[in-house]
């Protein structure tokens, strides 16, 4: 159960960055071949701003959910396991608690920025666009949560999950090299 919600979770993220990430380059496009034109649209700078802060949040969230951002697990795994549990369990929560603090802070900004709006597009309000700070801090505690357990189980095992994750390029890497010079042999 816990499982699937964190895929659905994953998968929502995916769409939300895949469908992000093709506005803007549409709309970088459509700008670029319009002042190409001489016909350059006024809105271009500030959505193109909007879609790029938005992107990057997203994306971190995806890259948190993934396990994919900076950590030192070399340097927590180098510690005695007993040490190296607690500390990968003191680093989620304080990953925990900055982003419930900046999903609190964030929430509270919306009411001042929704008296505000973009320059060039009128309707849509600074709340609208602020909007991503707590959305996404709050998408971060969930996926904290959810991939908590696979961490302390690695760390209580001892896996750097960095140093995994490039053995096991190596190993395909290797694999793929090996049945390349096995088909390259029998021609």
């Amino acid at each position: 159960m816990v499982a699937r919600f964190e895929k659905l979770l994953l998968w929502l993220i995916e769409t939300i960055c895949l469908i992000l990430l093709i506005t803007l380059a549409v709309s970088v496009i459509y700008s670029t071949t319009m002042r190409y034109l001489g016909a350059s649209p006024s809105w271009y700078d500030e959505i193109a701003s909007v879609l790029l802060a938005w992107l990057t949040y997203f994306g971190a969230t995806y890259a948190l959910f993934m396990r994919h951002h900076m950590s030192f697990g070399g340097l927590v795994m180098a510690l005695p396991r007993p040490v190296a549990i607690g500390f990968a369990l003191l680093s989620e929560v304080l990953v925990i608690g900055f982003f419930a603090v900046v999903a609190w802070y964030g929430n509270a900004i919306l009411a001042v920025a929704k008296w505000d709006s973009l320059l060039s597009i009128r309707w849509m309000t600074l709340d609208i666009v602020q909007s991503v700070i707590p959305i996404t801090a709050v998408l971060m505690i969930i996926g904290t949560l959810l991939t908590m357990p696979r961490a302390l189980r690695n760390a209580a095992s001892g896996i750097d999950t960095d140093h995994a994750e490039i053995e096991q390029a190596i190993a395909d890497a290797e694999r793929e090299n090996a049945d390349a010079a096995r088909k390259g042999g029998l021609k």
